[in-house]
């Protein structure tokens, strides 16, 4: 089969400079990468990719190509297996370009390695906690029940019977994972995994723990306080360091994760600001004569005097009653009283004798505007 010309292959013009050609090769090298592209073809699509790169990343086979084609290459190139020299030599060719630059979003290097310790994190936890009004405005502290995983009560987290019955596991030499090499046609690969005899821990146990089965670490219920602060929103997150699960491998736990709900209201109603608006009922005589009343709010009674002749819809401003402005702040925003005029749906025989009496002698009309 006649080979494809190196240019379409890299899907570049044949006037492409060097950056161009090396940015067409990364792009396509990682597309169909064996490990990443599972079509069938890939590898061989692969194999053909670094081809055209080792020829047209190297000025002296380029100029050959670009006189000669493919024939350049017939005695003494790809063809005949001589000139190329695999791994070493391709990369060599390839004017410096960094091989662990263009794979190391599929391939962990060294310091993924060993990142991927024995000391690595335990797993963190989200949990919801719904709170009333007021514990959201004023703050609480919290007490939850979480299944967590904790250090073995026995061993200490150690995993064996006796401490000098651990031991570093030869085959990665404590560390977790291995180098694997994979060859490629002319390619040469190293790829990292976790340690099949190990399984990732480093360490091999000779007596395990009986209770935690050589784990380190066993399955508790646990009593979590959470000091909630106020100034709090619904929706926010809150963040508790080193309150999720413990590590398997001996690293630090993992943290906690606190999302914040508020109970349904009817009653009350956020803003984008620290304002809080409640919807609040005034009886239809306290709006007329525009009398001072008692109302309930989260911080208890306060003493209010009503605007007379005040109509559904309109507010009233108590300031310094809202929420905190942030969870440091001691400043508030406003509680808004979103009015209601309410009206009783029955009355007695004197109370409407009387009614009909001020009607009598008032001569209020309510606007109507007619569209």
């Amino acid at each position: 089969m006649a080979k494809k010309d190196y240019y379409e292959v890299l899907q570049v013009s044949k006037n492409s400079d060097e950056k161009e050609i090396k940015s067409a090769y990364r792009k396509l090298a990682k597309q169909y990468h064996p490990d990443v592209n599972k079509q069938s073809n890939a590898e061989e699509k692969f194999k053909e990719i670094n081809e055209a790169a080792s020829v047209l990343l190297d000025s002296n086979k380029r100029a050959q190509y670009d006189q000669y084609g493919h024939a350049a290459f017939e005695n003494n190139g790809f063809g005949g297996g001589q000139g190329f020299n695999g791994f070493s030599d391709f990369f060599s060719n390839m004017g410096g370009m960094d091989f662990g630059d263009i794979f190391s979003d599929m391939f962990g290097g060294a310091k993924q390695s060993r990142s991927k310790s024995r000391n690595s994190q335990g797993q963190s936890i989200e949990i919801e906690v719904t709170l009333t009004m007021k514990e959201l405005v004023f703050g609480v502290k919290k007490s939850v029940k979480l299944n967590l995983l904790r250090n073995c009560g026995k061993c200490k987290g150690v995993g064996s019977e006796n401490p000098n019955d651990v031991h570093i596991c030869k085959k990665c030499n404590g560390v977790g994972q291995i180098i694997v090499n994979r060859q490629m046609g002319p390619l040469q690969f190293q790829n990292q995994q976790t340690c099949d005899e190990c399984r990732g821990t480093g360490k091999k146990i000779s007596n395990p723990c009986k209770q935690c089965h050589g784990k380190g670490i066993q399955k508790v219920v646990e009593n979590v306080e959470l000091p909630l602060p106020h100034g709090l929103r619904p929706g926010q997150q809150m963040i508790m360091r080193d309150a999720g699960h413990a590590s398997h491998e001996g690293g630090q736990n993992g943290d906690l994760y606190i999302h914040i709900a508020v109970a349904n209201s009817k009653v009350f109603e956020f803003t984008s600001s620290s304002d809080l608006i409640m919807h609040y009922n005034v009886s239809f005589i306290d709006a007329i004569l525009g009398n001072e009343i008692i109302i309930d709010t989260l911080d208890g009674p306060v003493k209010l005097k009503i605007p007379k002749g005040i109509n559904s819809g309109e507010v009233i401003k108590v300031h310094n009653k809202g929420l905190y402005k942030n969870q440091s702040s001691d400043k508030r925003g406003d509680l808004i009283l979103k009015i209601k005029i309410a009206v009783p749906t029955s009355i007695s025989k004197d109370e409407r004798k009387l009614l009909e009496e001020v009607e009598k002698l008032s001569d209020f009309k309510p606007k109507n505007i007619l569209d």
